[in-house]
């Protein structure tokens, strides 16, 4: 028999072992699940940790109190409060008392389009449900991810958790579409997992949720936050940076209805010639009480239209949320879940940075910054030291030469043969002196682009 032939056959075997019917996955994951009632909704949810729940956050929004009962049991528990919660994709993690349980496995697979599915919640009140369906599709809303699936869901079920055919979760209910037949959604998991690196390590009480709105509150009741007629204040961080050496936070500034955070990607030192940078699904986590807010605007582009950074220079830029509370001080900003690449910033304190004047800062190097690109001066001759003017501003000097006379330098070449500079779309007059060598002309800077000017003896 081949070798393949005979991996082949073991793969079978083992999925077929592994693989659970509807029976064996209640049995292994039923007591791992709840039934949550609070006094103004009943939901579901299951373990994330011996004392840890996950639900829905509409699920306990508006309470002041919350129950829990495990799904093979009418034995009630109290919910001491929430550990970290996130509004915008509708998750919370609550903390109970006096009941651990096992928490359900996550599973390690991509989610795909037909693979079956099981459900586990209490729709209309009956707790401990089981049900199954597909995988009908991944659909994106608002870059807001959900996951189609044709597993039933009714009001009770929301906060269950949704299992594979191992038994292992890959998501949260969330919702059914009620203009639609048989519509029904979950929360990836992957929402889940970032939530539980930032729980709280002591419990809020959920009576807070209703004072920790994501947006700033105009009804004239400030809860926790600043009064509306907003101050501008500007706070320098000190350059501090993570994870992405090329990436300094410069300063925060609290800007009428927004906190915006200013930073610079520089490509002064790395050794490659260029990068090409983008921002996605930007977030800040309150370190404090696990809540997750969400970039409402930047000047960085998407993916689909990176900037180029080439090496030489540097690039600016700036991300705003909604004005964040007052009571916000250690935080986490991160680029989607924060992996290795991504421009991520943990444990941050606000109480670390000094507060300066607004009139210190240059806050035109950030704004725009999608319109640039970089021109570069060099020589291929032996001429001397060559200072260089754009439109009458000094720039800097070029001290030596490249040797090769044939030689044209790309983008991100770096040395003292040659100045690299970047700048706003626009036309430039530029000159440059040697002694008594004198050169001027113009040149047109466009998006992204990369111009190259030389300067010759002949």
């Amino acid at each position: 028999m081949k070798p393949v032939v005979l991996l082949n056959l073991i793969f079978i075997f083992s999925t077929y072992v592994i693989a659970q019917d509807a029976t064996l996955i209640y049995k292994n994951t039923v007591n791992s699940t709840v039934t949550i009632e609070t006094d103004v909704a009943m939901g579901s949810g299951f373990f994330v940790a011996p004392n840890i729940i996950a639900t829905n956050y509409h699920v306990v929004e508006g309470a002041t109190e919350a129950f829990c009962f495990s799904n093979n049991s009418d034995k009630t528990y109290h919910i001491e409060g929430y550990l970290a919660v996130d509004r915008a994709v509708d998750l919370i993690l609550l903390q109970v008392s006096n009941l651990t349980r096992e928490p359900l496995p996550f599973s390690s697979s991509t989610v795909s389009p037909g693979q079956k599915i099981y459900v586990i919640g209490s729709p209309k009140g009956l707790p401990a449900t089981i049900s199954d369906g597909i995988v009908s599709g991944m659909r994106d809303f608002d870059n807001y991810k959900l996951i189609q699936m044709t597993a039933p869901i009714s009001p009770g079920s929301s906060g269950g958790p949704v299992l594979n055919q191992y038994g292992e979760l890959i998501g949260i209910s969330v919702s059914q579409l009620t203009e639609g037949q048989n519509l029904n959604f979950a929360i990836p998991k992957s929402y889940l997992e970032l939530l539980l690196q930032f729980k709280n390590s002591y419990p809020t009480d959920l009576a807070n949720l209703s004072n920790g709105n994501s947006r700033p509150n105009t009804s004239g009741d400030t809860n926790g936050y600043s009064t509306h007629n907003y101050n501008s204040n500007v706070y320098v961080t000190d350059e501090v940076s993570f994870r992405v050496p090329e990436l300094s936070l410069d300063f925060i500034s609290h800007e009428d209805d927004n906190s915006c955070f200013y930073f610079t990607y520089s490509m002064l030192e790395n050794v490659e010639k260029n990068s090409t940078i983008y921002l996605e699904d930007y977030r800040l986590v309150d370190n404090q009480t696990g809540e997750v807010y969400y970039g409402v605007s930047s000047d960085m582009p998407s993916q689909e239209n990176s900037r180029i950074v080439y090496r030489g220079t540097s690039s600016r830029f700036y991300v705003c949320f909604d004005r964040l509370p007052a009571s916000v001080k250690k935080f986490s900003l991160m680029e989607g879940s924060c992996g290795s690449s991504s421009f991520c910033f943990l444990n941050l304190n606000m109480d670390d940075y000094r507060e300066i004047d607004g009139d210190e800062v240059e806050w035109f190097y950030y704004k725009n910054n999608d319109t640039e690109g970089t021109v570069s001066f060099y020589t291929n001759d032996n001429i001397g030291h060559i200072d260089i003017y754009i439109e009458d501003y000094f720039c800097g000097t070029l001290t030596k030469y490249f040797t090769d006379s044939d030689y044209i330098p790309t983008c991100g070449d770096i040395g003292d043969a040659i100045l690299t500079l970047r700048l706003e779309e626009d036309i430039y007059n530029y000159s440059a002196v040697c002694g008594d060598i004198k050169w001027s002309g113009s040149f047109n800077i466009t998006p992204e682009c990369c111009t190259k000017l030389y300067f010759t003896n002949d």
